[in-house]
């Protein structure tokens, strides 16, 4: 029993915390009450309100910058959203269900991801992320839009039955590899793929990542898509078709321009 009695001691000393505020919601003894109607603090807020002390009760805390991605109609989140399309943050990102699968599921980010850790990797970009020079408020407005679309993924309760794991090739040593976009493009272009990494070490043109999917902006002649019809047109004669560009012709062998489709289709040259 003289064993015992510290071991009780302790342990009632660890649970006080939680016994103290029992059936109590202890965000309340701090923060005023709001948005009762969207549920209790932890669906926007997350961390643990049934302790007191502070360390514990804000784990994970999702802070009210961060949280309007609960509110519906949440002007912070829809300006996060047209940032989103703006910038075609899926070219390369999948959020809300939507987008190609070079890069980090935003809807699926690992456990222990938190809000401003989101809003710290949007600042400092992984290799090969386009650095867009996001201000304060752009990027607290882009972790709502991501909180906003994994919360939406999670209520569809979408499963994908089979799916690999995904896998994502930034860099594979061997940066002088025999490959078309290396030597034609690589220069002034950067490119992530599923299955050749990352390629190219120029930052002077666009990012060309996900160039020939539905979600790369718009910017080929007229405003349209990107094609294969329209790339090998602008490779062509680029000035002939935007008249302004710093881009010169790019002159192919035969048989070059099949790999370099290749490239960005993700598949072998016919």
């Amino acid at each position: 029993m003289a064993v015992r009695f510290p071991l009780l001691i302790a342990l009632a000393t660890l649970l006080a915390p939680f016994s103290a505020h029992a059936g109590k919601v202890s965000c309340l003894d701090c923060h005023p009450s709001h948005y009762r109607a969207l549920g209790s603090c932890v669906a926007c807020h997350r961390g643990d309100p049934r302790s007191g002390r502070i360390r514990i009760a804000h784990h994970d805390l999702v802070q009210g910058r961060f949280a309007w991605f609960a509110v519906p109609g949440a002007a912070s989140t829809r300006r996060g959203r047209d940032l989103m399309e703006t910038y075609a943050c899926r070219r390369c990102h999948t959020s809300a269900g939507k987008g190609n699968r070079l890069a980090a599921d935003l809807d699926r980010l690992p456990a222990g991801s938190t809000a401003q850790g989101i809003f710290e990797a949007i600042g400092a970009p992984a290799l090969l992320m386009p650095q867009f020079h996001f201000d304060e408020r752009q990027k607290t407005e882009l972790v709502n839009a991501v909180l906003a679309g994994a919360r939406e993924t999670a209520r569809k309760g979408e499963r994908r039955e089979g799916e690999s794991p995904q896998v994502v090739h930034f860099l594979d040593g061997d940066a002088g590899r025999d490959n078309i976009f290396e030597k034609r493009c690589g220069a002034c272009h950067r490119v992530l793929t599923r299955t050749r990494g990352g390629l190219g070490r120029g930052s002077i043109g666009p990012n060309l990542s996900g160039l020939l999917t539905e979600f790369y902006p718009k910017t080929a002649a007229g405003g349209t898509a990107w094609s294969s019809a329209a790339l090998e047109k602008w490779l062509e004669n680029p000035r002939k078709i935007r008249e302004q560009t710093q881009m010169r012709p790019v002159p192919l062998q035969p048989g070059e321009l099949a790999k370099l489709l290749a490239v960005f289709t993700e598949r072998a040259p016919q």
